[in-house]
């Protein structure tokens, strides 16, 4: 089964924020991350 996780990450005191979409993939053994960007807190800075 595929899902997609999706967050708001964002600072409260700039008021600024990000949504990232994260894909993984769920199978009876392992949960494993599809997407392959990193988080990048500069963005919210």
């Amino acid at each position: 089964m595929i899902l997609c996780v999706e967050s708001c990450i964002g600072s409260e005191e700039s008021g600024k924020g990000v949504k990232q979409e994260q894909q993984v993939l769920i199978t009876e053994d392992a949960i494993r991350r599809l997407s392959n960007y990193p988080f990048q807190r500069d963005w919210i800075d």
